[in-house]
């Protein structure tokens, strides 16, 4: 995951040089991000809990077949989500911008963008599956590549140098397609050589009613709570979108940032929810608590320190994306009042995870909706009759982000005071 920062920060130090209005249009994208993020997640979700349940109680070739599976269907649903983004690539930047040069760039790069949506939502439920199968090595060593080939192509085909084609913000477009269909690659030729054991590759796919009904039991709610956080992020670009491009630029690339920096807190939880499903399936329940509490413990102790970095060092941030005096005002606004979301996020993730894990998805996805309606309600009743400033949006996305942290802790520690005693030594032996 931290590689994952790398790549994106990658893409907006060299977007940086072609101005606020590249940045802008760069930025309308990232919320298009947690779009395909929460298709994934439907599919990859479900195929997390259900191969690492399997993994847990040896079930080695069950695995496999619902791996194989979920592998076919994020394959369609995919190549779905590519036509669907290209065709309204120029309706959907228009909703966030009024500026005529934004969305010209921010259409021209969604566009080329769009072929990732394939791309993402395979590498997500290939990189989980792994995951799963316990192996948390390979989904590294694919992303190193994947962040070298990025950071050489960005100013090649930005800016133009030597052979290449100056493409200005298309060529970041073109290096992130690049860089993840290597990775693509690299996936494909792993999971098509069987090695045996306990090894996870691709064998003949488990049709059956029961992949459908966790898909939709499990997955739907995972995706669901993703695809709000895009809802969120595209209420704060829509409720600044008057102010224009430096606070769509502020908003979109401030968020990208703190995005890096509450990384590491899903590959915390991450890794929480695969162990977590392993011991569910061994009935190891006492396991499933002890790394459920010592995740969300360094998660909070992880949020504290940096949400402090953040906000002491919030005019220095915006240099990542902003270079005019106006631009790095608005940021450093935008990273002061958002600093805290990542107690918020520490709070939200952990728990989320090892709920969806457990096949218990519906309710940390009602708090996600409880959040947006939160942040709704603030955005279009209370801030405008108030006349409070536009940096309040900020202020209230992170107060809502904190209320549905909170929430999710509940909710944690709920489903594990619900959990019986783990299985004796002499049953799991």
């Amino acid at each position: 995951m931290m590689l994952q920062s790398a790549y994106a920060l990658v893409d907006l130090i060299f977007v940086r040089q072609l101005g606020e209005k590249a940045v802008a249009g760069l930025s309308i994208s990232f919320q298009a991000f947690f779009l395909i993020l929460a298709i994934g997640q439907v599919v990859a979700t479900t195929a997390l809990a259900e191969i690492s349940q399997h993994y847990g109680a040896k079930e080695f070739d069950r695995a496999r077949g619902a791996f194989s599976t979920f592998s076919a269907v994020a394959v369609g649903l995919g190549l779905a989500a590519v036509v669907v983004a290209y065709l309204s690539a120029k309706s959907y930047v228009s909703t966030f911008t009024d500026d005529p040069d934004v969305l010209v760039l921010g259409t021209s790069y969604f566009e080329i963008n769009s072929l990732t949506f394939l791309l993402q939502l395979l590498l997500i439920v290939f990189g989980n599956g792994l995951r799963a199968s316990g192996d948390f090595a390979t989904p590294m060593k694919l992303m190193a590549m994947s962040v070298l080939t990025n950071a050489v192509l960005d100013p090649l085909l930005i800016f133009g140098i030597g052979p290449f084609p100056e493409m200005g913000l298309d060529g970041a477009a073109w290096a992130t397609v690049f860089a993840q269909l290597q990775t693509l690659t690299l996936y494909l030729i792993r999971f098509s050589r069987p090695r045996g054991g306990n090894d996870l590759y691709w064998t003949r796919p488990n049709w059956n009613a029961q992949i459908w009904w966790h898909l939709a039991s499990r997955g739907l709610p995972a995706g669901a709570q993703f695809f709000l956080v895009s809802v969120v992020l595209g209420l704060v670009l829509g409720a600044v979108k008057s102010e224009g491009a430096a606070w769509t630029a502020a908003a979109g690339g401030g968020f990208r940032v703190l995005q890096q920096l509450f990384l590491p807190l899903v590959a915390l939880a991450s890794a929480a929810s695969a162990i977590a499903g392993q011991n569910l399936g061994a009935r190891n329940f006492d396991r499933v608590r002890t790394v459920a509490k010592t995740g969300l413990t360094w998660g909070l102790a992880y949020a504290i320190t940096i949400s402090s970095l953040v906000f002491w060092q919030s005019d220095r941030l915006g240099l990542v994306f902003a270079k005019g005096e106006d631009e790095l005002a608005v940021a450093a606004i935008w990273f002061q009042w958002s600093a805290p979301q990542l107690l918020g996020f520490a709070a939200t993730y952990v728990p989320t995870f090892v709920l969806q894990a457990a096949g218990r998805a519906i309710l940390p996805m009602c708090s996600a909706i409880a959040r947006a309606t939160a942040l709704a309600a603030a955005i279009f009743i209370l801030i405008p009759n108030v006349e409070w400033p536009a940096e309040a949006v900020f202020g209230a996305a992170t107060i809502t982000q904190l209320l549905e942290g909170a929430f999710d802790v509940v909710l944690l520690f709920v489903f594990l005071s619900s959990l019986g005693n783990s299985r004796n030594k002499a049953e799991r032996t």
